[in-house]
């Protein structure tokens, strides 16, 4: 299961190292990188607000639900992930979890996620087996492998082309 990044994970740097509070020191291209991928993730939380009807804790319980059962898919590896979304991505086996460890791997108070569990649960986004195991729903499944729809991957490909053409600029010829 994915945790929060903590501050001594390697590529973080505390408060203070690096560029500097404002980022006045980072390189032109990154700044604007930042900016761009801001930009987006913005638009993002705009579509999943929408989606979940103004509940931000929806899609981030939902998701950590979704990631953890499907935690077999090796995310690291992009040659097995596509292999496998190639294949049988449509049924993968789940692994259930618990509401604990989605309080545990997001912060989120246990209360706070068994109530949202509730309300996904009542709306078809996952299902509880009887030991007590969650398990998103190919409802959720359609979802998280296409957001909402075609808007959110498009804008994240343009978005990606921006940067990478960004980046590429500041290389030599």
């Amino acid at each position: 299961m994915r945790t929060l990044p903590h501050s001594d994970s390697p590529g973080s740097i505390s408060p203070g190292e690096g560029y500097g509070v404002n980022g006045a020191e980072m390189p032109r291209e990154q700044r604007v990188a930042a900016l761009l991928l801001s930009r987006y993730n913005l638009r993002l939380l705009i579509r999943l607000y929408a989606t979940f009807d103004g509940d931000l804790l929806l899609p981030i319980v939902l998701g950590e639900i979704a990631m953890y059962n499907i935690g077999g898919i090796a995310a690291d590896d992009t040659a097995s992930l596509a292999a496998r979304c190639d294949s049988n991505f449509k049924h993968p086996p789940l692994r259930p979890c618990n509401a604990f460890s989605i309080s545990s791997s997001t912060g989120i108070p246990r209360e706070t996620v068994r109530r949202k569990v509730s309300h996904l649960v009542l709306h078809n986004w996952i299902d509880r087996d009887p030991k007590g195991g969650l398990t998103i729903t190919d409802r959720a499944m359609a979802l998280c492998v296409k957001p909402g729809d075609d808007e959110n991957q498009s804008d994240f490909l343009a978005t990606a082309d921006r940067i990478r053409a960004l980046l590429d600029e500041r290389q030599p010829a």
